[in-house]
C-alpha cells in the first residue's frame, strides 16, 4: 500500500475510534447538566448512559458478520453516518426520551466501527504493519475517552452540554468524506454466505439479559437474569450448530484452541482493570481530597501519558511475537495491581500514583498485540467476526469489572453514602477489589501463555 493511501486509511480508522469513547467519557462528566435541562430521574440517568452500552455490545457481533458478507468498508461507513445523525439528534434533544435513542443509536453505530475497524486495517496492510497500525487505532480511543472527560466538563460549565455531541459531527464528516473518495474497493470476503438473522436475535437476546443481569448482581433479579442469559447461549449454541450459515461457526471454540484462549484472556484481563479508573476517581475524591475537576485532570494526564505506550506496544507486535508482548503487558497491569491491593489511608501519593500508571500502561501493551493474535487465529474471510468477537470480549469484560466492583462496594458500604466514617470501608473494599482484580489478571497471563503454546503444537503436527 503506497504512504498515502496508508495515511489516509489509519486517519479513517482513527476517526471511527475517537468518537465513541469521547461522547462516552463526556456524557460521564455532564450528565448532572443534563439531567437538569431535561428533568431526568436517576433512572432516566442511568439508561441514557447505559444505552450506548446495550446496543454496542448486543449488535457487535453480528455487524461483524455482516462485514464479512456485505463489505466490510460497507458497514464501516454506514456506523459513521449513524454517529453523525445519533450525535445531531442527542445535539438537539428537547426530551429524556429523545436522548436515551441517540445514544442508543450510537450504541448501534459503534457496533458497526467497532465490529470492523480492526478488520478493515488488517485486510489492507501487510502482515508486518498491522501490529502499529492497530497501536494508532486504540491510541486514538485512549485519546477520545481522555479529552471527553475535559470536554464534558468545559462544555457543561462554560457553554452547553449540546456542544459535545454537535462537535463531533465534523469529525465523522471527514470520515465519511475519506471513505467515499479516499478508501475504493471493498473486502467482502465471505460474500454470496447468508446472515443468519434467527442466530444474530438469539445472540443479542441473550448479550443484553447478560449485561442486565450483570448490573443487577448480587440481588436476586440479578442471578436470575444471568441465569436466563445462559440458557439463552445454550439455545444459541444449538441453533448455530444446526444452521447451514451460522453467524459463530461454535467449532471454533474448540476446534481453533488458540483462537478461544486469546478471545477468553481478552475477556478475562478486561474484567480485571477497567473499573479501576472509578476507583481511582473515589479514591482521589473521597480520601484524597481532590474536588471532582481536580480527580478528572489526574486521571486525564494518565490517560493521555499510556497513549505512546499504545503505539510501541503495536510496533512491538509487528517485531516479535504478539503473545510475548501480551505477557509484558498483563505482567506491568499485575504488578500496578500488587501495589493497589496494599494500599491504605497512609499510602503516599507516589505509591498509588504509580499502580494507576502501571495499571493503565500494562493495559495499553496488552491491547494491541492481543487483537493481532486473535486476528491471526483466522482466515481473512473471517476478520470481520474476529474483529467484532474480540471488541465483544474487551466490553464484556467492562462489565464484569464493573460487576465485581459493584458489589464488593454493597458488601461493605450497602447502601450507604461514603462519608468520612465510611472511609475505612472503601478502603478494605479497593482492596479486596484489588486482590480480585489480580487474581483475574494472573488468569489472562496464564490464558495468553498457553493460547501460544497451543498454536505452536499445532503448527508442529501440521509440519
Amino acid at each position: 500500500m503506497n504512504i498515502s493511501k496508508k495515511t489516509y486509511l489509519l486517519l479513517i480508522s482513527a476517526c471511527g475510534s475517537f468518537l465513541a469513547p469521547f461522547m462516552v467519557a463526556g456524557l460521564v462528566v455532564a450528565l448532572p447538566s443534563i439531567s437538569r435541562d431535561l428533568g431526568m430521574d436517576a433512572v432516566a440517568m442511568g439508561w441514557t448512559a447505559n444505552a450506548f452500552f446495550l446496543a454496542a455490545a448486543m449488535l457487535l457481533i453480528p455487524m461483524g458478520r455482516a462485514a464479512d458478507i456485505f463489505g466490510v468498508k460497507r458497514i464501516f461507513n454506514w456506523g459513521l453516518r449513524l454517529y453523525f445523525l445519533s450525535a445531531l439528534l442527542a445535539g438537539l434533544a428537547q426530551t429524556a426520551a429523545v436522548l436515551m435513542g441517540a445514544r442508543f443509536l450510537t450504541g448501534v453505530g459503534a457496533a458497526m466501527v467497532f465490529g470492523t475497524s480492526y478488520a478493515l486495517l488488517s485486510l489492507s496492510l501487510p502482515e508486518e504493519e498491522r501490529g502499529l497500525a492497530l497501536g494508532i487505532n486504540m491510541a486514538s480511543n485512549f485519546t477520545g475517552f481522555s479529552f471527553g472527560f475535559l470536554a464534558g466538563g468545559l462544555f457543561a460549565s462554560y457553554f452547553t452540554w449540546r456542544a459535545l455531541f454537535l462537535c463531533t459531527l465534523p469529525i465523522a464528516m471527514l470520515g465519511m468524506v475519506l471513505v467515499r473518495y479516499r478508501l475504493p474497493g471493498e473486502c467482502a470476503l465471505a460474500g454470496g454466505s447468508r446472515l443468519d438473522i434467527p442466530g444474530a436475535g438469539a445472540l443479542s437476546l441473550a448479550v443484553m439479559v447478560m449485561i442486565v443481569g450483570l448490573s443487577g448482581l448480587p440481588g436476586p433479579r440479578g442471578l436470575i437474569l444471568m441465569a436466563s442469559s445462559i440458557l439463552l447461549l445454550l439455545l444459541f449454541v444449538w441453533q448455530e450448530r444446526s444452521s447451514t450459515s451460522p453467524l459463530v461457526q461454535v467449532r471454533l471454540f474448540w476446534g481453533n484452541r488458540p483462537f478461544a484462549l486469546s478471545n477468553v484472556s481478552v475477556l478475562v484481563f478486561f474484567s480485571s482493570t477497567f473499573a479501576v479508573i472509578f476507583l481511582f476517581s473515589l479514591y482521589l475524591q473521597y480520601i484524597r481530597g481532590f474536588d471532582a475537576p481536580g480527580a478528572g485532570l489526574v486521571l486525564l494526564a494518565f490517560n493521555l501519558a499510556a497513549v505512546p505506550l499504545v503505539i510501541v506496544s503495536g510496533r512491538l507486535s509487528d517485531r516479535y511475537n504478539p503473545r510475548q508482548v501480551s505477557l509484558a503487558g498483563a505482567a506491568v497491569t499485575a504488578a500496578g495491581l500488587t501495589l493497589m491491593a496494599v494500599m491504605g489511608p497512609d499510602s503516599g501519593m507516589p505509591h498509588s500514583m504509580a499502580a494507576l500508571f502501571l495499571v493503565l500502561a500494562g493495559g495499553a501493551i496488552f491491547s494491541p498485540p492481543a487483537i493481532k493474535s486473535v486476528l491471526g487465529c483466522l482466515p481473512r474471510e473471517m476478520y470481520g467476526l474476529g474483529s467484532s468477537m474480540v471488541e465483544a470480549m474487551r466490553l464484556l469484560g467492562n462489565a464484569v469489572s464493573m460487576a465485581v466492583t459493584t458489589m464488593a462496594l454493597a458488601y461493605y458500604i450497602g447502601s450507604q453514602k461514603i462519608d468520612p466514617e465510611k472511609y475505612p470501608l472503601f478502603m478494605q473494599s479497593m482492596g479486596l477489589i484489588s486482590v480480585l482484580f489480580l487474581l483475574l489478571c494472573l488468569g489472562s497471563l496464564v490464558l495468553v501463555a498457553a493460547s501460544g503454546r497451543r498454536r505452536r503444537t499445532e503448527q508442529t503436527r501440521g509440519q
